[in-house]
């Protein structure tokens, strides 16, 4: 039992940290390029699918990793990409459909997508400059995960006990340590 308490630990403790210092690198980098007036745009990013358009392929709760392209022509036919809609009915979100097409046009390289799940393509192409990425990656469900974090109890049980357990359990070696001193002193 002592040896699985130390292993859920040290698991807890270094998944925290990793988190921590991307949560800093996210923010340094943010403000770094909001300083000079341009907008971050991450080299991989994650998003939750919270559709069933690309099913069964990408299932709702899945969460992609899309990598930054940086040459229009990295991006063929098939590939899946993540981007910013200009469609009428989607304008604004972040979409992640299938490219069945390329085309030149004067604006520059387009893609025509459509989801999967879909019956027709999207009304609108994805002009290269709203590609956020290329999906190199699905995690199946890990979007629940996101999405249990994100209850009050999920908060309570996946971050609020086990730091409190890490707390207590340090507590817990103060007062042994102390013990043990106390003996110590006495024995001299």
């Amino acid at each position: 039992f002592k040896f699985i308490t130390s292993v859920i630990s040290w698991t807890a403790l270094v998944i925290l940290i990793l988190l921590a210092l991307f949560l800093a690198y996210y923010t340094i980098s943010t403000r770094i390029y909001s300083s000079k007036g341009e907008k971050f745009e991450p080299y991989v990013s994650l998003y939750t699918i919270v559709s069933g358009s690309m099913e069964p392929n990408i299932k709702v709760y899945d969460v992609v990793i899309s990598k930054k392209i940086k040459n229009p022509k990295d991006i063929k036919v098939g590939d899946v990409i993540t981007f910013v809609s200009t469609s009428s009915i989607s304008k604004g979100m972040t979409v992640t459909h299938r490219v069945i097409e390329v085309k030149e046009t004067e604006k520059g390289t387009v893609y025509r997508t459509k989801g999967d799940n879909n019956l027709s393509p999207d009304t609108a192409p994805a002009e290269f400059h709203n590609v956020i990425g290329k999906v190199i990656l699905r995690v199946p469900q890990l979007g629940r995960v996101q999405s249990f974090i994100g209850t009050q109890s999920g908060w309570l049980i996946v971050i609020v006990i086990p730091a409190l357990i890490i707390i207590i359990s340090d507590i817990l070696k103060i007062f042994k340590l102390a013990g043990v001193k106390n003996q110590i002193e006495q024995i001299d």
